[in-house]
Order: C-alpha cells, then structure tokens, then sequence
C-alpha cells in the first residue's frame, strides 16, 4: 500500500469527521448570508437596468452573471447553485418591477453601498 492509502486507511473516521464538519459549516455560512446575497443580486439588476435599459434583458442577465462570478467572492459561487443564483436574479427582477410599479425611480440607487462596477463604458 502506498502511503496515502494507508494513512486513509488509519484515519478514516477522522476524515471523515472533518468533511462532515466542513459541510456543516458551509450550510450554516449560507444559511446566515442568502439575504446579503439577495441584497447584492438586487443591487446588480438594479445597476444593469439603468445602464441599460427596458427591451434587453438577455443583456442585462449576462450583466448580473458576469458580474456575480467576476466581482463577488468566490464562496458565493461555490455555495449557490446556478439555478439559485437565476432563481434569485429573477426575484430581483420582481422586486425592481415592483419598485418601479409603485412608482420609486433609480435615481437614489447611485450610492449603494453594495455597489458593483459592471464595467460599462459611458
């Protein structure tokens, strides 16, 4: 046996203790920032509508996307499925529909603190 083999075979139950703690930890780290996350997703749609505008939205979507993998911190990536990640750019949509409907315009978003430059040229 060769020796990580062996070293496994010694300490397995430690191994797998470890991996269940990691797991633990990683649902809990999720658990306790969805909402930050959602605040952030917001934030994004909000910036592409403006820059933007209404009629392009494939565009925009491709905007939020880039901007969620390239500009946030990597966890985020790696604790949210691609299908949360659309489910919660499309509530964010909601939301800014909503906002819209009741008439609040984007004007007081330019100083969000969860700001994020999507590098649109003006």
């Amino acid at each position: 046996m060769n020796m990580i083999a062996t070293f496994i075979a010694n300490h397995w139950v430690s191994i797998v203790i470890v991996i269940a703690a990691i797991v633990i930890l990683a649902i809990l780290y999720k658990m306790g920032h969805t909402e930050i996350v959602k605040k952030i997703v917001l934030s994004l749609v909000v910036q592409a509508e403006k820059a933007l505008g209404s009629g392009t939205g494939e565009l925009k979507y491709a905007m939020v996307i880039k901007a969620i993998y390239n500009e946030l911190p990597k966890i985020i990536t790696l604790l949210y499925t691609p299908k949360e990640l659309d489910k919660m750019i499309e509530d964010g949509v909601s939301k800014l529909k909503e906002m819209l409907a009741e008439g609040i315009t984007l004007d007081g978003y330019d100083e969000e603190s969860l700001k994020i430059d999507l590098d649109i040229k003006k």
